[in-house]
């Protein structure tokens, strides 16, 4: 009988360890809910402080920027990395289409891929006065750490953080996202089909040095640009 109690017992600290998990993470998606929209409708800067390449962009004073070439751009915000990276290929091909609505700049497709657990599109009024539609996306990738996508027409931001730390990236990384501004023009014109195979080597390098272990991050960038024009 002691025996029989001792794994009944047991068995419900297990159960109730495994439902414990889901709160916590019910509790990071509204808290990652919240914050993107408080992001989303706060004031921001409408100047820049910070020059890269084709874009440039506001960058709070708590935020630390490690490293950067044309297209790539790495932060550390809250002690963990966060790669911001100009979306080449999705404006080389919006080029050669237009839009209905002139006032609205949209974006690519991206397919999701597994372990997804949040997902939140909506617009926000950029720096630069431009209406923007943004995609935000949470991927659990490990039992510990959590992937952050913020993408908009013309960039996409990547992090990777724990659970307790995902609210907060998620709104930094929105309000970066509201103040870029890019040269997309100047994008257009200086990517032909051999410049994006270079583009793809940048990003690439930029991951394996950041995010050397984890793959699926770099999967959140992939995409097929055969149909982009010269």
């Amino acid at each position: 009988m002691k025996n029989k109690w001792i794994v009944c017992v047991l068995a419900l600290l297990v159960w109730m360890g495994g439902c414990a998990k889901i709160p916590n993470e019910r509790m990071m998606l509204e808290d990652v809910k919240a914050k993107l929209d408080g992001a989303v409708t706060s004031e921001i800067s409408s100047s820049v402080n910070t020059n890269q390449g084709f874009i440039s962009f506001y960058l709070e004073p708590s935020i630390g920027r490690t490293e950067a070439n044309k297209t790539n751009s790495v932060f550390l915000i809250d002690g963990e990395h966060c790669v911001l990276t100009v979306d080449v290929p999705a404006i080389v091909t919006a080029k050669y289409y237009s839009s209905d609505n002139p006032d609205l700049v949209v974006m690519r497709e991206i397919d999701a891929f597994p372990n997804q657990i949040f997902e939140k599109e909506g617009t926000f009024l950029s720096g630069g006065g431009l209406v923007r539609e943004y995609r935000c996306r949470i991927y659990r990738l490990d039992q510990k750490n959590y992937g952050v996508m913020i993408q908009t027409s013309n960039i996409i931001l990547v992090a990777e953080c724990p659970l307790a730390k995902t609210g907060n990236m998620t709104a930094s990384m929105m309000r970066i996202a509201r103040t870029i501004r890019c040269d997309e023009e100047q994008v257009v014109s200086a990517y032909s089909q051999k410049e994006m195979i270079n583009y793809r080597k940048e990003v690439l390098d930029i991951f394996q040095k950041i995010y050397p272990e984890n793959g699926s991050l770099l999967d959140m960038l992939e995409d097929d640009t055969d149909n982009t024009k010269n």
